[in-house]
């Protein structure tokens, strides 16, 4: 399943809180992630990113690239389960989707390592994550968006959500 240049378009945009690169701090995120029901990071260098600040997120969604080059070493290793799926760039593939929601059941830390790209997995982690869940992903050249997991953001993001085969 792949999605049009204006729906892609709209997820350009940062989809929650942009915190600016210069702001991305162990101080901040704590305070920002309190009460958060379950962490989960799409991207290496988000993910790398947060464990290097000492905060292991609880799903961890990579795929070996950044910004479309290979990266030079692997995410530090920190989770206790893996999952593996394939997802071709510019879709949410029925694999990934079966690879999130199994990864939301086993023992965490998990990371979920795709064969392809994990752009868009966010959509994917938004619909099947629990409310009250933190999604955190890059925002290119800017900085690390949150995005809180409720209904309200469901239903902004209904039309896209609607498309994912699940």
């Amino acid at each position: 399943m792949s999605f049009s240049s204006d729906e892609l378009s709209v997820l350009k945009r940062p989809l929650g809180i942009l915190i600016e690169d210069s702001r991305v701090s162990r101080d901040t995120l704590d305070h920002m992630l309190k009460g958060a029901v379950m962490v989960i990071s799409v991207g290496d260098a988000t993910t790398e990113r947060l464990i290097s600040l000492g905060i292991v997120p609880d799903i961890q969604v990579v795929d070996g690239r950044e910004r479309r080059y290979a990266r030079a070493e692997e995410v530090r290793r920190m989770h206790r389960s893996e999952v593996r799926c394939r997802n071709p760039a510019g879709t949410v593939s029925r694999d990934a989707i079966d690879a999130i929601g199994r990864a939301l059941t086993l023992e965490r830390p998990v990371r979920v390592y795709v064969d392809g790209e994990e752009d868009l997995l966010g959509l994917a982690v938004l619909r099947l994550a629990p409310d009250g869940s933190v999604i955190l992903y890059g925002q290119p050249l800017e900085g690390m968006v949150l995005l809180r997991v409720d209904e309200a953001i469901r239903e902004r993001l209904r039309h896209l959500l609607s498309k994912l085969p699940i």
